[in-house]
């Protein structure tokens, strides 16, 4: 017998949308076909678990999960997805990449979604929807079937393959209603970006974090060339970031990165486009000393929200000193570079009214 956890879904919100996990289900079809064996999927509480020959515990969330002391004591629990690896690591076994995700696995957990007044239609699309992992290691896997007008959910980190232009007109020729990412969209080149946008089905609420190497003294040219294509592509509610974080060797680099992206957001500012922020959590082995300070820093860089426009990063650190981290690691950043004082004193509509911002 075969235990499953999704451990993504488990922790959905009720209200969210219900994105099951890809590889689960090419495991509870590979098992139930190929090997004959019956597949359960389980709760993060469950008691019984040496019952099983293996456990597959799989997530893709940024951050690395929450694994429940039950699962970590367990002996057979193998994990999976790229919360726990940098990189999608393929099976052993390649029949199972190839295998095509069928959602069977999930209807009794429906069922009990069911029970909890969750809307039909939020699970009739995770019955309805495809889900596709674009590459195993070197492998191209196969597009799954589609049906006509239902989404397609992308599972692959890495989006800019060699062939990515191919497999996404592939994809829009079976006429989904919109292709959704799992995992935001890295764009490092203005290029990659505008491509992009040409495609239609490719959905808006995707996340896009452009990870320019721009010089600050060079981003006018920039902004003369791409600004109206900027405004016209960048509302107030568009998921477009500028990554913040990341894993970086030293203090100091850390530094210099939260310098140099503050400074980039507020030259998108002054043109008035509202483009956002994004923390990048460090890798295992990594640690950012500007961690709470810099996801501060997401919250008020996410000015979808009206009120935020008039925030400064100082309006949201709080007066008090006690156990004051945001602040703390605000001013040992102060005591490397001072000068770098202003950038916690600005805000979206006063930039945008100035129509400047000097580096």
């Amino acid at each position: 017998m075969i235990g499953l956890v999704d451990y993504d879904l488990l922790t959905t919100e009720t209200n969210s949308m219900l994105i099951p996990n890809v590889e689960i289900m090419k495991l509870a079809t590979y098992y139930r076909v190929e090997e004959q064996q019956f597949c359960r999927l389980l709760s993060l509480d469950e008691v019984e678990l040496n019952q099983y020959e293996k456990i597959y515990f799989f997530s893709e969330k940024e951050a690395r999960p929450q694994v429940p002391e039950n699962y970590l004591r367990a002996h057979n629990v193998i994990y999976g997805g790229s919360a726990f690896t940098k990189d999608y690591i393929p099976f052993d076994n390649t029949v199972i990449d190839y295998t095509l995700p069928k959602p069977n696995i999930y209807v009794d957990f429906l069922r009990e979604k069911f029970k909890t007044n969750v809307k039909i239609n939020t699970l009739e699309h995770l019955l309805d929807d495809s889900y596709y992992r674009n590459y195993a290691g070197d492998n191209r896997l196969p597009i799954p079937a589609i049906r006509k007008n239902k989404r397609i959910f992308l599972f692959d980190k890495q989006f800019f393959y060699d062939d990515w232009q191919k497999t996404l007109d592939e994809i829009s020729m079976r006429a989904p209603s919109s292709i959704v990412r799992i995992h935001p969209v890295i764009c490092n080149t203005l290029g990659q970006y505008f491509t992009l946008r040409e495609y239609q089905r490719f959905a808006r609420t995707n996340t896009i974090i452009l990870d320019l190497d721009i010089p600050l003294e060079e981003s006018h040219y920039m902004f003369k060339k791409y600004k109206h294509l900027f405004l016209a592509d960048i509302t107030q509610t568009s998921k477009v970031c500028l990554p913040l974080g990341g894993s970086f060797k030293t203090n100091q680099i850390y530094y210099k990165d939260l310098i140099y992206k503050l400074n980039l957001l507020y030259s998108f500012w002054a043109q008035g486009i509202p483009i956002k922020i994004k923390y990048i959590e460090p890798d295992i082995g990594f640690k950012n000393p500007i961690a709470t300070l810099s996801k501060t820093i997401e919250i008020c860089g996410n000015i979808s929200v009206t009120a935020k426009q008039d925030k400064t990063i100082n309006d949201r650190i709080p007066k008090k000193k006690k156990q004051n981290f945001i602040r703390d690691e605000r001013d040992e950043l102060l005591k490397f570079f001072p000068s770098a004082k202003d950038l916690f004193d600005q805000n979206f509509n006063d930039l945008k009214q100035r129509g400047r911002w000097n580096i």
